[in-house]
């Protein structure tokens, strides 16, 4: 049952009945201000212009190569990024060596998976450089690992049953919140088996943060194996993979020292997480939330239900448990932010798949709620007016003194009862939270692109760049989306997008975009699912989007800069106190309107629930000073890394300066602050990418009539019975390899060992046409 308590807020009992709620169709105000069309001019005083794609290694290094093992190696993808206090940026991959799949992901993306590698790009120069932190893919292991051990002994750990309070609605629901099971007996809620090979620690599908020291703490992650658990693969001596792919989320925890260069592993989380949430509270440490236990055949049937806290001082973790309201049901990847009453809001958007439609408790993912740091329990505010949201971008939009309210700002995504439709949608909903708690929600002007898994930027001049994505949810089809490359521009003081020039790369699943302290946008990732989860990357050349990875990055310049000159600080501290006053010199204070300070980003692929946007109180009191006035709680501005700005007025607009990075929190520092580049910055330049091509194992080894084989498998599923379809599967692996039909074998045993509720319906979908 749902319970209200006073002051208009609502409460959601444990034994609330899932699917109680119908969501779409409730009322919402409607913004009336129109969508601004494209500028008529395409200078980039208007539109912005971006520069040639380039990557690591550039055309002087191949985008693969083949190692002695025969298997590809091919350049990371900014699938994550985040900004150094230094000024550098650090990323790390996602499906690492997917390249690697021969015949189709089902049996194969497990066994050929490994651990994603890091990078860290220098822009500072204007000549980009990488290199490569030590312990490169992170240094962590599965902490539920067993030498040796196949599962065979423990058939609850396969079946992820009975599990303990917290893993999930079985877990906790089922079995009891206290004991986890009827019995008493709680039992691990899965069982990975040691497989001998580096996938069992995957930062993909992990969440990340800015701690108050500027090191990023990563959480969750992904450990790949096929079940059953003593499964064949090619690692082990077979002649090929065979099996049912499963993904684990990991209970790993490990901090990157950018100082250092490298990995540290930390004490791990209580629940495994695949695809959770990170956000930093006022005292620096961090809540994690959501993430799923065991993916594919998840029956645990939701996601895990308990939240848990990082101390960074102790490296300890404490799980927010005091009694049955302290568990929820969130989708993956759930957008929390940390709002003016100090807890933790949940605007109804997240990854809402679930991931393939297995949490019987889906709809409550359309309610907006805040979770209480006090107290430790949820309680729900109401519902949201579109209801559950899967994959749109959400920021905060600047915040003013007193700071008494926030405006959190979604738009794109898909709509539709859990898990979701499958074209991207337009709309924009603004979402305001006032210190009391009060909850407003209101609609923005759309998009004039609907994007699905859309990335976005927030500006120095309060503008946020909404870029890349897809026109569906490509995880339903992979290689039938269609890339959108261009750019809107959204103004919150007039509530219109603007398109902006175009940008020369798709960036579906798996991108990411980052504020430069240079002001300018620095956008990269795409690793897509190998197109209709087979072994090819392309569908149709030209009209699809290019479904290979892509490790280059592009760099925008927004309108901004082609304003007039630039203004200049001179001088900044290294670090402030909460609430205290400080000075900063700058070339001439009388043309300055603003003075910003923004959260360092760290955006794992569209997802950045730290985002801040400070407007500060100033005044000038002297010839070049300004004396400034600091964020004045932790609430307002959790302690850690931000970009301090100020921004002139010219004739067209405002124009930032380059930001100096400065900390803010209990202390303050007179030492001057990093300005990790020159005032009048060199655009990056010097760089290349190779061109897109298809770098999967089909096109790679097997040449045009490989590719054509594989392309048929997926063509022949559009409309085939399934009878025919396995005779046309077996006919074309024959013909192509020679061999025996591994296809036809893996889709059988996929079936029977139980793929998710929404793979089997768009299977279903696929052979009936």
């Amino acid at each position: 049952m749902i319970e209200r308590r006073p002051g208009s807020r609502w409460r959601l009992s444990i034994g609330t009945a899932a699917g109680a709620l119908v969501i779409l169709g409730a009322a919402v105000a409607t913004g009336t201000a129109p969508a601004k069309a494209a500028p008529s001019g395409t200078g980039p005083d208007r539109v912005g212009s971006w520069t040639a794609p380039f990557e690591e290694g550039g055309t002087n290094t191949p985008r693969c190569v083949k190692g002695g093992d025969g298997r590809l190696t091919c350049k990371a993808v900014g699938y994550a990024q985040a900004i150094t206090p230094d000024g550098r940026v650090f990323y790390f991959n996602g499906i690492e060596s997917s390249e690697n799949v021969q015949y189709g992901s089902a049996a194969e993306l497990s066994p050929e998976s490994r651990d994603s590698r890091a990078r860290v790009l220098d822009l500072r120069s204007g000549v980009p450089t990488w290199s490569t932190p030590g312990h490169e893919t992170g240094g962590a292991v599965n902490p539920n690992l067993k030498p040796g051990d196949t599962c065979q002994g423990d058939p609850l750990g396969v079946a992820g049953v009975p599990g303990r309070p917290g893993d999930g609605f079985v877990g906790s629901l089922v079995g009891g919140a206290t004991t986890g099971t009827a019995t008493g007996i709680q039992h691990n809620p899965t069982c990975s088996p040691d497989t001998g090979v580096q996938n069992s620690g995957d930062m993909f599908c992990a969440d990340f943060a800015n701690l108050a020291d500027g090191r990023e703490l990563i959480v969750g992650g992904t450990s790949w194996y096929n079940e059953p658990g003593n499964g064949l693969d090619r690692d082990h001596g077979y002649p090929a993979d065979l099996g049912a792919i499963e993904l684990e989320g990991l209970r790993s925890a490990r901090i990157f020292n950018p100082a250092t260069n490298d990995f540290q592993q930390v004490a791990p989380m209580k629940y495994g997480r695949w695809y959770p949430t990170a956000t930093t509270l006022s005292d620096g440490k961090v809540l994690v939330a959501s993430g799923v236990t065991k993916l594919i055949k998840s029956t645990q049937l939701s996601q895990v239900r308990r939240t848990e806290t990082y101390d960074p001082a102790t490296n300890t973790w404490t799980e927010n448990y005091t009694g049955p309201l302290s568990e929820n049901s969130l989708p993956l990847n759930a957008r929390l932010f940390l709002t003016p009453n100090n807890q933790i809001f949940y605007g109804g958007a997240g990854q809402s798949w679930g991931p393939f439609g297995q949490a019987v408790d889906e709809p409550l993912f359309a309610l907006q709620q805040f979770f209480d740091l006090q107290s430790k329990q949820w309680h729900i505010v109401g519902p949201n007016p579109l209801g559950s949201r899967s994959s749109p971008f959400s920021a905060a939009l600047p915040m003013s003194p007193p700071y008494d309210k926030m405006t959190i700002i979604t738009y794109g995504g898909v709509l539709g009862p859990p898990p979701g439709g499958e074209l991207a949608v337009p709309f924009t909903q603004l979402t305001t939270i006032d210190s009391k708690g009060d909850v407003s929600n209101r609609m923005g002007a759309n998009l004039h692109h609907p994007r699905w898994f859309v990335s976005g930027v927030s500006l120095p001049d309060g503008k946020i760049l909404a870029l890349n994505g897809a026109d569906k949810d490509e995880v339903i089809d992979p290689g039938s989306e269609r890339a959108v490359r261009t750019p809107e521009l959204y103004d919150p003081a007039t509530n219109t997008w603007t398109d902006m020039a175009g940008e020369s790369r798709d960036r579906t699943y798996h991108n990411a975009a980052v504020l430069l302290p240079d002001g300018r946008v620095l956008s990269g990732g795409h690793s897509p699912i190998p197109a209709s989860y087979g072994a090819h990357h392309t569908v149709v050349p030209g009209v699809t989007a290019n479904n290979d990875k892509d490790p280059s990055f592009q760099i925008w310049s927004p309108p901004y800069l082609f304003y007039g000159p630039r203004p200049r600080i001179t001088h900044a501290p290294h670090a402030v106190a909460w609430g205290s006053s400080f000075t900063i010199n700058v070339d001439d204070p009388a043309s300055i309107r603003q003075v910003v300070a923004m959260r360092t980003p760290s955006q794992q692929h569209v997802n950045d629930n730290d985002t801040r946007t400070l407007e500060l109180a100033f005044t000038q009191t002297g010839p070049h000073t300004l004396t400034v006035t600091a964020p004045p709680t932790g609430v307002v501005a959790p302690p850690g890394t931000y970009y301090l700005f100020v921004n002139r007025q010219n004739p067209k607009g405002l124009t930032p300066s380059v930001a100096r990075i400065f900390f803010i929190g209990s202390t303050s520092d007179n030492r001057e602050a990093v300005q990790p580049v020159p005032d009048d910055p060199t655009p990056a330049h010097g760089g290349s990418a190779t061109p897109v091509k298809d770098d999967s194992y089909q096109a790679t080894y097997l040449g045009a009539a490989g590719q054509q084989a594989d392309r048929s498998i997926s063509a022949a599923a559009a409309n085939r019975p399934v009878a025919t379809l396995a005779s046309r599967l077996s006919g074309l692996v024959r013909a192509s390899t020679g061999g025996a039909s591994v296809a036809v074998a893996t889709l059988l045993l996929a079936l029977a060992l139980g793929l998710g509720i929404r793979t089997r319906r768009w299977l279903v979908r696929r052979v009936r046409g």
